[in-house]
């Protein structure tokens, strides 16, 4: 072999391109790694909106609903349902004056613009003695 310096100088740029990947890969599996709540917070409000809607006294607490008097009964029945490291907000608007917005409090929304927000809604359509259509919309985000 002629030209063992070639050889020589291709194999020292394997090594440190080996070395290099192999610091980069380490700090890259060292780095903290944020957890993925989503599927768990789309179960959790999936299944908290279906316990609104099959409870009679949590329906009809919704479709009488005027944010006041049976709107504490709804968030008590939430806060029990929501695990410590997440908060919420629920909304309740009327189907019949379309189109309603049907929105997180401004005041709110500026507050958590930051964080990851989740959103799930449902349709609480009536009773056997009245229609008074509502929709429940249910803001979840983390703390």
């Amino acid at each position: 072999m002629v030209n063992k310096k070639g050889w020589i100088r291709i194999l020292e740029a394997t090594v440190a391109v080996m070395i290099v990947s192999s610091v980069l890969v380490m700090v890259y599996s060292n780095q903290p790694k944020r957890a993925d709540y989503s599927e768990e917070i789309a179960n959790l409000q999936k299944q908290i909106l279906m316990d609104i809607s099959s409870q009679k006294n949590l329906r009809l607490n919704v479709l009488y609903s005027d944010s006041g008097n049976n709107y504490s009964t709804l968030v008590n029945f939430v806060d029990d349902k929501i695990p410590s490291h997440l908060n919420f907000s629920i909304v309740i608007c009327a189907l019949t004056n379309h189109p309603t917005p049907c929105k997180l409090a401004s005041n709110l929304f500026v507050e958590i613009a930051d964080k990851e927000i989740f959103v799930d809604e449902m349709i609480i359509s009536a009773e056997v003695e009245t229609y008074n259509p509502k929709k429940v919309r249910l803001f979840i985000w983390e703390k």
